[in-house]
């Protein structure tokens, strides 16, 4: 028997429904059959919202779970990992956003992938950006040896966020989970945890999801977003082996970066990623 996947989702008042139909049925669609999905909905939501995501309660793949207050995507990852920890069936946890499409083939590559390379615990991959409408952006191509990734943990996020894949095992260690005093930030310092207690990375360079950059993307990453970018990367110098003068002018640079007119971000994620 295929291994049992889950995949989980934060819901939030500011996302659109059509992104997240469309978001739903990218998963519901996959030509891998052994999925279920978790849903968490992270305080209110308009009345809109609210239907939409209900359309889905009669299917026996969705998991629900409505939430009065807003506690942040971090907290509402973890309530899945209990979750899924506590049925005890799942050999893989995927992530994935509400606005965001995978491909039709994206859980049989990964799975395909961890079954084939059992010491890596986390799997990503590539991504296209697409804008509001669906029309391609950029592709965005990520590192693929654990090396690698580990060398440029400072300079590159290790992963795109929604396209991972875990092996549902590095749970059962509690000290493996999202830090739900944080509101951004929280998957890199999970990448630096993970990284820390020796777990091993991967991504595969294919596309396997198409990531929304829309027209507040740039504009949303302002001075919280500059602190606990700073924040994290010191994190990352405190537990992991990757002090040098490089990492030290690259963390600087960025937050400087961070604090820059919307324009400038723009410009430099365009053109330096």
């Amino acid at each position: 028997m295929s291994a049992k996947v889950a995949v989980a989702m934060s819901v939030y008042k500011s996302d659109s429904q059509e992104f997240l139909t469309m978001s739903l049925e990218s998963i519901l669609t996959q030509n891998y059959e052994n999925i279920d999905i978790y849903i968490e909905v992270d305080g209110p939501v308009s009345t809109e919202l609210s239907k939409t995501i209900l359309k889905y309660s009669d299917n026996q793949k969705v998991y629900i779970e409505f939430h009065d207050e807003n506690r942040g995507l971090a907290t509402r990852l973890n309530n899945i990992i209990e979750k899924c920890l506590s049925k005890g069936d799942y050999t893989y946890l995927a992530r994935m956003d509400a606005d965001d499409i995978s491909l039709p083939h994206r859980i049989q590559t990964q799975v395909d992938f961890l079954n084939h390379n059992e010491k890596v615990a986390v799997v990503g991959s590539d991504i296209i950006e697409v804008d509001s409408k669906g029309n391609d952006l950029f592709y965005k191509k990520m590192l693929t040896s654990h090396n690698d990734i580990k060398n440029m943990v400072i300079k590159k996020c290790p992963f795109n966020h929604p396209t991972v894949m875990f092996r549902m095992n590095i749970f059962n260690d509690k000290k493996i989970r999202y830090k739900e005093r944080l509101k951004n930030t929280q998957d890199y310092y999970l990448w630096i945890d993970l990284l820390y207690y020796g777990f091993i990375f991967a991504n595969i360079n294919q596309p396997l999801l198409k990531f929304r950059v829309d027209e507040n993307f740039h504009s949303r990453r302002g001075v919280d977003k500059a602190i606990n970018d700073l924040k994290s990367r010191i994190y990352a110098f405190k537990m992991l082996d990757v002090n040098n003068t490089s990492n030290f002018i690259h963390t600087l640079a960025l937050f400087f970066l961070r604090l820059s007119p919307s324009f400038i971000k723009k410009f430099a994620y365009n053109f330096l990623r």
